[in-house]
């Protein structure tokens, strides 16, 4: 392939209309995709299989359009493009009755969807943000699970009920009565302090500010029954410390995090506009004085040229003026002579 053939390519690929039709075509196919999760039929495999030559075609012009195949892999986009391409052109009849198998390559197809994310810049800005987060997040999550741990022991130390076969007759009774007004413990539900999967689970469900009073009110009615030692406002106190902890000051560190890596971000592309700015400022600083240059090298030229022309043209009047002169002199000697 030429080198002309290649530009022209990469002048395609990196217009912005090119990335429009994209998006265009990666929302058509989120579209279909939506459809196909309610019907199946010949026309929506047509046009699954219709996208997916699209995709590779894109695929294809952005492989063609990068100097060497290290660029193309360099970018992580073109690798994750890849790999969805190439899972689509996996038959599922490879795989005969493995369901699993099956499902996962249906899955892989659904990520299309996400190709959206490389087709604006801002979107592009929000994925770096979040990746570069991940290491901040890391720590703020590790620190969120130690609390979320110790808060759900000691929920189950608190508020677990007696255990139904080893309970009194009073407290089978009195856990018939808490039935009557709290949705659990049943077979479909366990109580929500009863091990420690379900304490964390509790506990992320008052994070998110998901009824989680009524967790407190249904075990402060276990404590007016007598099934729980601790008073009501200790229950009330640990539900209201572990919402401020982890509503007010855990999620907001983590929001901290992306936000701070997001300003980053925005600084080093303030940078980058910068210094693209002055790069093209000094360059075309460079094609001004090169164009001065080549300026006054042709006037020089053009002086030269004249002052030359102007030599020569002397040049020919003086020896068109000696012949005549000469001429003149032997005449007067003849007249001279004959005197």
């Amino acid at each position: 392939m030429t080198e002309s053939t290649r530009e022209f390519i990469r002048r395609i690929v990196i217009n912005r209309r090119f990335e429009y039709l994209a998006m265009l075509v990666i929302l058509a196919n989120s579209v279909v995709i939506g459809i196909e999760t309610y019907t199946t039929s010949e026309l929506i495999y047509t046009l699954n299989y219709a996208f997916l030559v699209a995709f590779t075609l894109e695929l294809g012009l952005r492989f063609v359009a990068c100097y060497s195949v290290s660029e193309f892999f360099a970018n992580r986009w073109n690798v994750f493009d890849l790999i969805i391409v190439a899972a689509g052109y996996v038959p599922t009849s490879w795989f005969g009755d493995h369901g699993i198998v099956i499902e996962l390559l249906r899955i892989i197809r659904v990520f299309r969807v996400l190709r959206l994310l490389r087709t604006m810049e801002e979107l592009r800005l929000i994925v770096t943000v979040l990746l570069r987060s991940l290491k901040t997040l890391t720590y703020n999550l590790v620190v969120m699970g130690v609390f979320l741990y110790v808060f759900a022991v000691i929920g189950i130390y608190l508020f677990r009920l007696p255990n139904m076969a080893m309970a009194s007759p009073e407290q089978l009774e009195a856990l018939e009565q808490l039935r009557q007004i709290a949705p659990w413990p049943t077979e479909m539900q366990e109580e929500p302090y009863a091990n420690l999967s379900e304490a964390i689970f509790t506990l992320v469900r008052c994070m998110s500010g998901d009824a989680w009073s009524d967790v407190r009110y249904h075990l402060c009615a276990a404590s007016r029954l007598g099934l729980l030692d601790v008073p009501e406002i200790v229950i009330t106190g640990y539900h209201i410390v572990w919402y401020i902890l982890a509503a007010f000051l855990l999620i907001n560190v983590i929001i901290g995090a992306v936000i701070s890596n997001f300003e980053s971000a925005m600084r080093e592309k303030r940078k980058q506009q910068e210094r693209a700015e002055r790069a093209a400022e000094r360059a075309a600083e460079r094609k001004a004085q090169a164009l001065a240059q080549k300026a006054a090298a042709a006037n020089a030229v053009a002086v030269s040229s004249a002052a030359t022309e102007q030599s020569t043209i002397a040049g020919d009047n003086v020896a068109q003026t000696l012949p005549t002169a000469g001429t003149a002199d032997s005449t007067e000697s003849g007249v001279q002579s004959r005197d």
